[in-house]
């Protein structure tokens, strides 16, 4: 598998002209009505890997009075509506841009977690007066406190759902399908785990996997062990105790183990 590291190396000089792009963008604004302008997505974090069906680049633009001025009003007609961001195009670069009020302490904990990590992902590109620069300082007091919350909070889902009092009324029915499927569920709210011990918020859920692997803080063999535990033989008590066995002793050890250490 090709990796975010493996991907952000093969694509650095084009990730890099891209971004000169952007830059050129950003500074022809007129930025009498913008507070600040983020670059968010796969150019930040520099995995930016177009195919046949092209890419778009992420910007977050929040506005000096809120409310008061629309994305087209800024940047022109919205080239894709059906997307649910405001799309246009410059020299060939498609940009999608989440246009919004300034996100101050309290907006920031109102976003749901993905937007909360696409935002702590950004790159600045402008900041009128540092106001967000500003904020950005009261953001990781709140997120060091918020992800040890939330780590927490998905080690007691895991231990719910893989009590003997739980297991106990599958066994009873042989409906080892649905162990299965308790046991897949905490596979990936173990998943969540390792981004808040890697003082990460959770990206969204079809993306979520894969970045995984980039974080620095990680099971040992990690990549062998999601393939291990993630094979399944649904019908089969004697496949799930397996992969109980293998969840507990590598993956769900560390996470007990660690879940105070790197936040």
């Amino acid at each position: 598998m090709k990796t975010e590291k493996d991907i952000i190396k093969k694509q650095k000089h084009y990730v890099s002209s891209i971004t000169e792009q952007v830059r050129t963008f950003v500074d022809g604004l007129d930025k009498k009505h913008i507070q600040t302008i983020l670059l968010s997505g796969s150019v930040a974090r520099g995995d930016y890997y177009p195919d046949k069906y092209g890419g778009m680049v992420d910007l977050t633009v929040m506005r000096v009075d809120a409310g008061k001025i629309t994305a087209e009003e800024l940047f022109g007609p919205d080239v894709e509506p059906e997307i649910p961001y405001h799309c246009v195009i410059r020299d060939g670069v498609v940009f999608q841009i989440w246009l919004d009020d300034f996100i101050d302490m309290e907006a920031f904990k109102k976003l749901d977690e993905s937007a909360k990590y696409a935002i702590i992902e950004s790159h600045m590109l402008f900041d009128r007066d540092n106001l967000y620069f500003d904020t950005c300082s009261a953001i990781k007091v709140f997120q060091a406190r918020d992800l040890s919350e939330k780590c927490e909070n998905c080690i007691g889902i895991i231990n719910y759902l893989l009590s003997d009092y739980k297991k106990d009324r599958w066994y009873r029915r042989q409906a080892y399908v649905q162990m299965h499927e308790n046991l897949n569920t905490a596979i990936k709210t173990a998943i969540k785990c390792l981004f808040y011990l890697n003082n990460k918020y959770v990206p969204a859920k079809d993306r979520r996997l894969y970045y995984s692997f980039g974080l620095k803080y990680l099971p040992e063999n990690y990549e062998e062990l999601i393939n291990s535990v993630l094979k399944q033989d649904v019908c089969s008590e004697q496949d799930y105790i397996r992969r109980e066995a293998l969840f507990n002793s590598r993956f769900f050890s560390f996470i007990t183990k660690n879940h105070q250490k790197f936040i």
